[in-house]
Order: C-alpha cells, then sequence, then structure tokens
C-alpha cells in the first residue's frame, strides 16, 4: 500500500434530574481538562500579566422556518464552516426549519451544558456529545433515544454504521445518540525529513523496535548527531523524531497494545490504568522522552509550529489535524497508521461526535430535529471530504479514498483494530484523574507508577459513588 500523499499547501501555522443533574454540573468541570483537541492550532498563551480571554460563544441562524431548532456543539474554526455547510443545506431541504446553532469552546461547552440541564431551560433541543460522555447525559435522564427511535423509524439504516460504535452508544438495548464521524488517530509524517534519513515513506513501521530506530534516525541535534551516538545534546535538538501530544490520544491508544485500559469494559468497571500494563505502556512513552530523547517533554511545546516548520518528523494526532495540514504550503506529508508499539495486539483509538436530543423535545421540534440530523448523516460524506473526519456511515466511505488522503489509512486499521473509547457515566471524573497524571510523568515530574496509582485511587473513589 502507497501511503504517500500529495504535496499540499503552507500557510503561518494557526494560533491558534436533582441530584444527579447537580453531580453532572460538577462533573463538568473536569471535562474542560479532558477536552479533545481542537481543529486547530492552540491560541498563544496570555502573557503572565493579562488575564485569558474569556471564550466567546458564536451564534449563527440558518434558515427562515417557524420551527427553531436550539442547537449547541463545539466543532469551530474550519471544521465549523463545514458544518455550517451542511446545515445550510439541511434547512434549505426542510424550509419550514430554523436551525440557531450556537458554537462555543470545548473547554466551556460541557460546563455551560450542565448548568442548562440544572437550570431546566435555556438548553439545547439538538447538541453534539463525544460518545465517551454520553452516558453521564443518558443515565442522567436528560436524553431521548433518538438513535434507537430514528433507527425503528427506518430513518436511518442501522446496519450503515459499525457495529463496535454502535455498542458504546447503546445502554439498556437503547441506542441513545446518532454517530456523525468516527475519528481517530494515526501518524503525521513529514516525507522530506524521513527522505533525509533514508527511510521508505511506504514501509510504516511493523514493529517497536523499527518504530524507535526510526525515531533515532529522524532526531537530530544542532551538531548532526542522533540520540544513539556520542555527543548527542539533548537540550539543544534541531529536529525530533518523535512526539508525544496530548496522552489521551497517542498514549491512550498503546494502553490496548500491551493489553491494559483505562478501566475494563464491565457492567462494574475495574480500575486499569495503574496495572502491569497500563503502568508498561505508559513507561514506554515516558522513556522515548527522558531516556531515548527521541521525543521533547510534551509541557511547552507547540508541536503545530514543530511539525509545519520541518522539525518533527513523526507525530501521531488525530483526523482532525486534516485541515492543518493541507494549510501547510510545500510541506510534503503522509499518514501511517498507529504504530505497532505494544506486546499483545495491534491498536488505535476511536472516537465519534454524535448527535443527541433532550428529552423534553417533542411534536414539531421533534420531527424537525430528526430531519437535520437524517440530512446531517446523509451528507457525512462532505464532511469526510472538507473535514478529513471519517464518516459514520460506511456506505459514504465509498469513493471518497482518492479525494481524501488519510481515509485509506484510517478506514483500513478502524477496521482492523480500531478500539472505541471507554464510554462512561463517570468519564468526566475518570479522565480529570487520568490526563494529570499522564503529564506529570510523561514530563518526569512524577514516578510513573506513582502517577498512575493516585490516578487509580481517585477513579475507584468516582466508579463507587
Amino acid at each position: 500500500m502507497s501511503y504517500l500523499s500529495k504535496p499540499i499547501a503552507r500557510c503561518l501555522p494557526r494560533r491558534p434530574l436533582a441530584a444527579t443533574l447537580c453531580f453532572l454540573l460538577i462533573l463538568s468541570f473536569a471535562l474542560t481538562a479532558c477536552a479533545p483537541a481542537g481543529t486547530v492550532a492552540p491560541a498563544p498563551a496570555p502573557a503572565a500579566d493579562q488575564p485569558p480571554p474569556a471564550p466567546t460563544v458564536q451564534v449563527e441562524e440558518l434558515g427562515t422556518g417557524q420551527i427553531e431548532l436550539n442547537m449547541w456543539d463545539g466543532i469551530a474554526a474550519s471544521d465549523g464552516e463545514i458544518l455550517t455547510q451542511i446545515l445550510n443545506k439541511c434547512v434549505a431541504e426542510n424550509p419550514d426549519i430554523k436551525v440557531k446553532r450556537q458554537i462555543m469552546d470545548w473547554g466551556v461547552y460541557f460546563d455551560k451544558l450542565a448548568a442548562a440541564i440544572v437550570a431546566g431551560s435555556g438548553g439545547p433541543d439538538l447538541f453534539v456529545l463525544w460518545h465517551s460522555v454520553m452516558p453521564q447525559y443518558a443515565l442522567s435522564g436528560y436524553l431521548q433515544p433518538i438513535g434507537q427511535e430514528m433507527f425503528d423509524e427506518g430513518l436511518l439504516p442501522r446496519d450503515d454504521f459499525s457495529p463496535e460504535l454502535l455498542d458504546v452508544l447503546t445502554i439498556e438495548g437503547k441506542t441513545w445518540t446518532v454517530p456523525f464521524d468516527n475519528y481517530g488517530v494515526g501518524v503525521y509524517v513529514n516525507l522530506d525529513l524521513l527522505e533525509a534519513a533514508g527511510i521508505d515513506p511506504n514501509e510504516p513501521p511493523q514493529n517497536v523496535e523499527q518504530w524507535l530506530d526510526y525515531a533515532q534516525r529522524l532526531t537530530v541535534d544542532k551538531n548532526g548527531k542522533h540520540p544513539n551516538e556520542d555527543g548527542f545534546d539533548p537540550d539543544n535538538v534541531d529536529v525530533w523524531g518523535w512526539a508525544v501530544d496530548w496522552p489521551r490520544a497517542t498514549v491512550q491508544p498503546a494502553l490496548y497494545q500491551w493489553g491494559g485500559d483505562i478501566i475494563s469494559r464491565d457492567a462494574e468497571p475495574k480500575v486499569l490504568i495503574n496495572s502491569e500494563q497500563s503502568v508498561a505502556a505508559t513507561q514506554f512513552f515516558v522513556d522515548a522522552i527522558l531516556k531515548e530523547h527521541v521525543a521533547p517533554k510534551p509541557a511547552g511545546a507547540n508541536f503545530n509550529e514543530l511539525f509545519a516548520n520541518g522539525k518533527l518528523a513523526m507525530w501521531p494526532m488525530g483526523s482532525w489535524m486534516y485541515n492543518f495540514m493541507n494549510q501547510q504550503e510545500g510541506l510534503n506529508v503522509a499518514m501511517w497508521p498507529y504504530p505497532p508499539l505494544g506486546p499483545e495486539r495491534g491498536a488505535t483509538l476511536m472516537w465519534s461526535h454524535t448527535f443527541a436530543v433532550g428529552k423534553n423535545v417533542t411534536d414539531a421540534k421533534l420531527d424537525a430535529a430528526k430531519r437535520i440530523i437524517k440530512c446531517l448523516s446523509d451528507n457525512s460524506g462532505t464532511w469526510t471530504e472538507k473535514a478529513g473526519m471519517p464518516t459514520a456511515r460506511l456506505s459514504l466511505r465509498a469513493g471518497l479514498a482518492d479525494k481524501v488522503w488519510t481515509l485509506p489509512v484510517f478506514d483500513k486499521q478502524f477496521k482492523a483494530e480500531g478500539v472505541p473509547e471507554f464510554a462512561s457515566p463517570k468519564f468526566s471524573e475518570i479522565m480529570g484523574a487520568v490526563e494529570p497524571a499522564w503529564s506529570a510523568a510523561l514530563n518526569g515530574d512524577q514516578p510513573v507508577q506513582e502517577a498512575l496509582d493516585q490516578a487509580a485511587e481517585r477513579i475507584q473513589k468516582a466508579l463507587t459513588r
């Protein structure tokens, strides 16, 4: 299989209900820490003497119909524009519907959503949930099983969605939300840096030894030395072979490859983040940074800038970076599968943006919400073609492989070894414990076992509450 892609564009990198409902409000604050990476590069930090700017809410009014749907999501920037294009098509096809879309930063999205739930008013009719957090809202009684209803009514074909994805959206026999996409993690590679190191871009690493060999050959200090050579200076690296970026995307898939996970996928889940397997997987990444010196410490690193400027060769990251890559003029880039690093299996991580409908949406608004969701799903091939986010509709991926250079790799690996991120009613508390532990370990601030033991203790408390 060829992993070569066409050279693509370069611009300056972009900088970018009672007790249960109260419980949701508390949990929402943890989601700020585990929000997924945005579809744009992070904005530069404000000066030390300036407060960070307050996140803004962007409001769009689409269509002029009499039935108004209040829609919330966190899909912004260029990807948000693509979603708006699809929504404009949907309201044109349904002229009796008007969509008032509110777009928020994911860092505040769940806070506002939980506050609206607690208040009992002012919240959305139609909104986006990651599949991972869906159980928090379904089990709180806030959702109606819109996926189940649309499948049962023949509005959407159940067999056109991945069974693994629908499984994580199904609780007590009901599918609660409708998946829009099925995206995940691969490896973006700089073709020019690979060529300079004598690495064939059509030969992605087949095992951990080859991955580390590539990483050593690609990492070069200011004097032209590699980490396995005498005199290599880890404090003055010119080009990094590899990046351990957002650990939820880069470390979590490796847990599966070592036979671990964050929690087990049982009705009564067990804590696995500090298991022997999960510790070993995490230690592998820590050693790559602190011992092998083939990847920088995550703290303070701007991986978007490093990759855009030819200072990073292999970057495991998600589907959402597609448009960022397409905007880097003169940068020759291709996609590899997430590498086989662990001893147990190959695996990569999968997520989904899903459409949810509040339980109090009825009658004409409910019918309107179903029509808009159906239209969005039926047109999700456009989402793939323009945003690089693989549609959840399996039939719509046909014919897109030649148009979306990342899709063949994602599609093949997802089918063979994709693992959906765990979904849990305690998701935000769990990730709120894990991500700081990973950060402390990866930056050398805390031993892996100690950091993950502390995370496990917090997770156990959350699971037993």
